[in-house]
């Protein structure tokens, strides 16, 4: 088993780990949207929820974070930024509309998830741009 889990830490690289983390999360929350989504959350989509029903925007989510799951695997560093862009994107229109939902007064704390999903975008940006560390060669064993 452990050797299954190196094999496929090896092949994913660090950059590609980041994005499989993101896709699953975004994955996810695309379900928990669908099926039960918070109060929290309804009152900060109101501006997305008027171009849109929620269930479209949790299929957004989903949608998203197959991409970045698929695009993790992906060695290539052209597919891999289609991941993050694709990673990105969700918590952007996420942190739009809760800070929306705050300047129009429809949810007074709303602040608190425009900067949360702000903070979650910038650290896909963040990573996104690292180059992939060298691979180290391991030491043979004995």
């Amino acid at each position: 088993m452990r050797a299954v889990a190196c094999r496929a830490g090896a092949r994913l690289g660090r950059r590609g780990a980041y994005l499989l983390v993101a896709g699953v999360g975004w994955l996810l929350y695309g379900v928990g949207v669908i099926q039960d989504p918070r109060a929290g959350t309804v009152r900060a989509a109101v501006v997305l929820s008027e171009a849109a029903p929620l269930s479209w925007w949790g299929c957004l989510w989903i949608t998203c974070g197959a991409i970045a799951i698929v695009t993790a695997w992906s060695r290539c560093p052209l597919r891999q930024t289609a991941g993050y862009a694709a990673a990105m994107l969700p918590p952007l229109l996420w942190a739009t509309a809760y800070a929306a939902a705050w300047l129009l007064g429809e949810y007074p704390r709303a602040w608190t998830g425009a900067a949360t999903w702000a903070g979650a975008a910038a650290k896909l940006l963040i990573v996104a741009g690292w180059p992939e560390p060298a691979r180290v060669p391991e030491v043979a064993r004995e």
